[in-house]
Order: structure tokens, then C-alpha cells, then sequence
């Protein structure tokens, strides 16, 4: 028991580590091709997230998803200035979507993925990556129109109307890319590392 407790540590360690690199290093945790030719940048952090859940299950990919969140929360305090560092630093806004992220992603592949058949497991790790992307989107626009509203908020480009309408076309664009970078990334490499887990004792 306690050598299968370390291994999971092992594993969450070095999703930890992964997280904090693509935070720290941008186009690392961002797809910078789509911002180049089309204005987009997707975020893949949340991919992280759900491929830990997949691997380590729920609990675990909470507690990545946590990680990242606290990350967020400090670079949002320690780097005003933006709109974006205004709306993450509300600790629900930073933390809320990427516990569910993992927590979600993680509940739903042990309950009807983990003992499929690879062809049926590989369209279910798409819809899991894609609905990581949303959860993420849906949880920051949400939390960030009710954060904005309770508090007021007051800053250049916020506008005083229609504050979901303007965040939706803020983040709308980008969405798109996050969703089908997540069907890509989380099938392709969960079907990677699955069975390199499997083989090490690693089932969620």
C-alpha cells in the first residue's frame, strides 16, 4: 500500500512540475501557432489537468487542478494591472473551474472509460479533453460576471453593459481552439500514457 501511495506521488509530482513549467514558461503552456496566423492562443494548462485526472483519478486531478489554480491566484496579485490578472484574482474565478476540472474529468473516466475497448476509450479521451475546455471557459466567464458585479469593478475596457456578452466574445474565439486542441492532445496522449501507467500499478 504505502509503494502504491509513492508511486501516485511520484506521478502527481511530476504533473506539478509540468504545471509550474507551463505556467512560467509561456508558449509552453500556450499554443502560440494559432495567435500568429488567426489571433488565437489557446490555453493547454487545463489539458494537464485532465490527462493527471485521467491517470491518477479524481482526487489527484482536484489537487493538480488546486495547484494550478493557487499559481494563478499569486501571478494575479503579484502581476496587476490587467483585466485579466482583475478577474483571477478572485480565488473562485482561479480555483473553482480547474478543481472541477480534474475532479469531473477524472470521476468520469474511471466510471465509464478506464475498461473500454481502445477505439471506444480514444472518442470518450476527445470529449473528456473538450469538455475540460469548457469547464474551464464556462467556470471563468461565470465566476468573473458574478466577481465583477458583487464588486463593482471599474476598469479600462470593462464595459458598464452586457459584462457576459463582452467576456463571452472575449473568450468565445479562443474557446473554439481550446476545444479541439483537447480533443487532439488529451486522446492522443492519453492513449500514450495509459497503458505505461497501467503497466506500472497507476489505475486511477
Amino acid at each position: 500500500m504505502t509503494n502504491n501511495k509513492t508511486k501516485y506521488l511520484i506521478v502527481a509530482t511530476f504533473f506539478m512540475a509540468i504545471i509550474l513549467l507551463q505556467v512560467l514558461v509561456p508558449w509552453l503552456g500556450y499554443i502560440p501557432l494559432g495567435a500568429v496566423i488567426v489571433g488565437a492562443q489557446p490555453t493547454i494548462i487545463q489539458f494537464t489537468v485532465a490527462l493527471a485526472a485521467i491517470i491518477l483519478g479524481g482526487k489527484w486531478g482536484a489537487f493538480l487542478g488546486g495547484f494550478w489554480g493557487v499559481i494563478t491566484l499569486w501571478q494575479a496579485w503579484s502581476t496587476p494591472g490587467t483585466i485579466g490578472s482583475l478577474m483571477f484574482q478572485n480565488p473562485f474565478t482561479a480555483l473553482v473551474p480547474r478543481i472541477l476540472i480534474g475532479a469531473v474529468v477524472g470521476w468520469l473516466f474511471n466510471r465509464w472509460l478506464r475498461q473500454k475497448k481502445s477505439g471506444f476509450r480514444t472518442i470518450g479521451l476527445g470529449a473528456l479533453g473538450a469538455l475540460s475546455a469548457l469547464i474551464n471557459t464556462v467556470g471563468v466567464v461565470l465566476f468573473t460576471v458574478v466577481g465583477f458585479t458583487v464588486m463593482k469593478t471599474n476598469f479600462t475596457g470593462i464595459p458598464n453593459h452586457n459584462l457576459l456578452g463582452w467576456l463571452l466574445g472575449l473568450v468565445s474565439f479562443n474557446s473554439l481552439f481550446e476545444i479541439i486542441t483537447g480533443i487532439i492532445l488529451v486522446s492522443v496522449i492519453g492513449n500514450i500514457i495509459l497503458p505505461i501507467a497501467q503497466r506500472a500499478g497507476i489505475h486511477g
